[in-house]
């Protein structure tokens, strides 16, 4: 009876079997057995810069879910909480970036467009230029416009005919639901 021994994980020797998406793998199995008999110090190598790599991705994608449902805003001498409902959109004029409440109230944010961006949930606010991040609350009209751009009229009201370029309309109509 032929015996068929288990691969090991352990570069030295030690016969602890390997991880059960390796062991399924025969392919896999092969190029890890060589790798361990001709370069053990390579494959220890490998296997480090492997798992960095997962718990780099696994930290990546902790801090991009990481979605905020509130902004501490300043009014006058005053600090206020903003819930992320009461939010109807942020824009970004004159190198400073303000939200718009759905009271009609603006109020000054020390984040970048792009860090607002990657805090608020995808699924409510849509980038939909450069300068603007609109949630779908806020939307009061949507008008197809000249060669396949849309415009959008918002409330509160002062931020209207918004146009949205050619190539982020079709990204807008599957974030509204088309």
């Amino acid at each position: 009876m032929t015996k068929t021994s288990q691969p090991s994980n352990n570069v030295k020797g030690n016969q602890e079997p390997l991880p059960a998406e390796l062991a399924a793998d025969q392919e896999l199995q092969q190029l890890f057995q060589q790798l361990r008999s001709r370069e053990p110090e390579l494959l220890r190598k490998l296997l480090r810069s492997c798992a960095a790599l997962v718990l780099k991705d696994q930290e990546a994608e902790t801090v991009y879910n990481a979605e905020k449902e509130r902004f501490l805003v300043k009014t006058g001498r005053h600090l206020t909480s903003v819930h992320i409902s009461q939010v109807a959109f942020f824009y970004c004029e004159n190198k400073t970036v303000y939200m718009k409440t759905r009271d009609d109230r603006n109020h000054i944010l020390k984040s970048s467009i792009e860090e607002i961006e990657h805090t608020v949930s995808p699924r409510d606010f849509f980038r939909i230029s450069r300068q603007i991040i609109i949630s779908r609350h806020a939307i009061k009209k949507i008008i197809i416009w000249f060669n396949g751009t849309l415009r959008i009229d918002l409330q509160p009201g002062e931020h209207a005919n918004i146009i949205i370029s050619k190539l982020r309309a079709p990204q807008f109509r599957q974030w509204l639901g088309e």
